[in-house]
């Protein structure tokens, strides 16, 4: 069944050609093509292409091998578009994330499914569980209910209203900034108010301190609201490409800014140590350069 030169004729069907997910990876696909057959992956990838090497897949042995047809599997595998299975390429404004474990139940999927997601999408909206944090490329993280959290749902509402209205790579990109800065402010315990009744649902108690130690798995939920809206000020041309010069004017513009958005009382003066204000500068000083150059 496994022969080992290079496959001359297409592969015979596999005893159990399982279906792909919409979107999923060819990786993740190929993966549970070996589990669903009781298959070592080496023996998979002799079937499909004749030899235990790391040749790539084509679509028409993988197409051969499942008996569904080379477009179906480029639509429900959008790397097929662009690559051979197997490869390894980036879908931009999108992300790979471990599939809902309650929509992998419902479907008798195979838990560790990993299916490419616009960027912006941080929720199932269908069973409420946290997928992951913007931007964070780990396919296994943990994935919390967050049904009790009407602030989570919100600003999953508004990451998207973002994406719409200034691009998805834009609003990623100011996710990510936003998401970086968040995360420091709640190690240091900066604007807890809000960010404590969070962490009390989630947890069933919060810090004494207020803080959360860096790479603490539910930093990326409770700080999800503060960094949706700290991303709505960041991505706006105004304060990402000023074109106007460093004044007090413009520092004491930005941080009102930044306090109706996210509901604090921004105002770190001076602090050279605070995550946003250097943002600020850097923005400011790279453009000045630029200008005088």
């Amino acid at each position: 069944m496994f022969p080992f030169g290079s496959r001359q004729a297409p592969p015979p069907q596999l005893p159990r050609p399982i279906p792909p997910l919409h979107g999923e990876t060819t990786k993740s696909y190929l993966y549970r093509l070996t589990v669903a057959n009781q298959l070592h992956p080496d023996d998979l990838r002799a079937h499909l292409i004749g030899a235990r090497s790391h040749t790539p897949v084509t679509v028409e042995s993988l197409a051969a091998a499942t008996g569904r047809s080379a477009h179906a599997l480029r639509y429900a595998l959008p790397e097929l578009r662009t690559s051979a299975p197997g490869a390894d390429p980036s879908i931009p404004g999108h992300i790979r994330r471990t599939v809902c474990r309650h929509c992998a139940a419902r479907r008798d999927i195979f838990p560790f499914a990993i299916v490419w997601q616009p960027v912006e999408m941080t929720v199932c909206t269908a069973h409420l569980i946290w997928l992951g944090p913007p931007g964070d490329r780990r396919h296994h993280g943990p994935q919390y209910y967050i049904g009790d959290l009407p602030e989570i749902r919100h600003a999953q509402q508004e990451h998207r209203k973002l994406a719409r209205r200034h691009g998805r790579e834009a609003t990623a990109e100011a996710v990510a900034e936003a998401a970086h800065i968040t995360a420091l402010w709640a190690r240091r315990g900066y604007y807890l108010d809000r960010r404590a009744p969070l962490i009390q649902t989630l947890l069933g108690s919060a810090p004494l301190t207020g803080k959360l130690p860096s790479g603490h798995p539910v930093t990326s939920i409770v700080t999800y609201p503060e960094t949706v809206g700290l991303a709505r000020v960041l991505v706006t041309p105004r304060w990402r490409y000023p074109a106007n010069r460093l004044t007090k004017r413009e520092i004491s513009q930005f941080r009102r800014e930044i306090s109706h958005h996210l509901g604090i009382r921004y105002d770190p003066g001076d602090n050279g140590y605070d995550p946003l204000f250097r943002w600020f500068q850097k923005h400011h000083h790279v453009t000045c350069h630029r200008s005088g150059s």
